[in-house]
């Protein structure tokens, strides 16, 4: 019987991965350069990096798996499982999927979502950063007012909406996690964005996801002139979280060269980012960062040149 029962189950096992639609993706980031948090510990120099190492270069290095199989007339079941990449030191941060493992369904109803996901205001909210949340140098991180706000969320159902003339909305419901320390009170987001044209504009906003926590909140907009795209942006993530972000970015010779500068406005803190990036092979491009810091007259730069290659 067990000998019958073990063939019969990887013949089941080619069969789903047939019907289905799934495919392996990631992103490796490699550079040199000095973190702001390098650049402030007396002796420490610049080095090489991977992109797993934290805050340093220009993005997480990951690795994921997606797939999505019609299981019905017009609806399909989806997922996503994602993790990140090996560090400098040739650690591999652990859990695995710690950066996505959802599964849901979508249609014509739209598409529903349940487990460990991007929160609803980062999903709103990155297209407004130009150089997309960069580890080492973002200006909105660095100042801690950043419209994407809350990070990854786990217990989460959240719903997105189908776009209806330019408005596209997400909502969601993160579940109580006793044994998350960044999501132990239940808590509710949603987010809605309008698109015309060149002008896009976005609003978020979500409960505390912590009892000791406070509510979130931002806004942004963008408009794209063709020669130069601009950005303005407001966080509100409670005392010493708030604060305005202005960026602009434009293509000049091949080369996206952008400018981003944020202000706290409880704590006076500034951060000014600086980036040159350039697609130089198929789905390989350079980047340069530049990040500076000014916390109440202290001053500390940070910088990374890097490739990256996403596949």
């Amino acid at each position: 019987m067990i000998k019958k029962l073990i063939p019969a189950a990887v013949l089941l096992s080619l069969f789903g991965a047939a019907q289905a639609e799934v495919s392996v993706y990631g992103l490796v980031d490699v550079s040199y350069g000095k973190s702001l948090t390098d650049a402030a510990t007396d002796g420490k120099s610049a080095s090489f990096h991977s992109g797993g190492d934290g805050d340093q270069g220009n993005s997480a290095t990951k690795v994921g798996l997606k797939g999505s199989t019609e299981v019905s007339k017009g609806l399909k079941a989806n997922f996503q499982l994602e993790t990140n990449g090996i560090k400098s030191n040739l650690n591999m941060d652990t859990p695995y999927f710690n950066r996505a493992a959802w599964a849901g369904l979508s249609g014509s109803f739209g598409e529903v979502r349940l487990g460990r996901q991007d929160s609803v205001a980062f999903q709103t909210m990155i297209g407004f950063d130009s150089n997309g949340a960069a580890n080492m140098a973002s200006a909105q991180g660095n100042a801690g007012v950043a419209t994407w706000g809350p990070g990854r969320q786990t217990s989460s159902l959240q719903y997105i909406a189908p776009e209806m003339k330019g408005f596209k909305a997400q909502i969601a419901l993160n579940a109580k996690d006793s044994d998350n320390i960044d999501n132990n009170k239940a808590n509710y987001a949603f987010g809605l964005t309008y698109t015309a044209g060149p002008l896009s504009a976005a609003v978020t906003a979500a409960t505390a996801s912590t009892e000791a926590g406070t509510s979130f909140s931002s806004v942004a907009a963008s408009y794209d002139f063709k020669v130069a795209k601009a950005m303005l942006g407001y966080a509100n993530g409670g005392t010493n979280a708030k604060g305005a972000t202005v960026g602009i970015v434009a293509p000049v010779a091949g080369y996206n060269i952008g400018l981003n500068y944020s202000k706290n406005s409880d704590t006076s803190t500034a951060a000014t980012e600086f980036f040159v990036n350039r697609e130089v092979y198929k789905n390989t491009s350079a980047y340069a960062d530049i990040g500076n810091v000014d916390a109440n007259g202290t001053k500390t730069t940070g910088y990374a040149v890097g490739l990256i290659y996403a596949f």
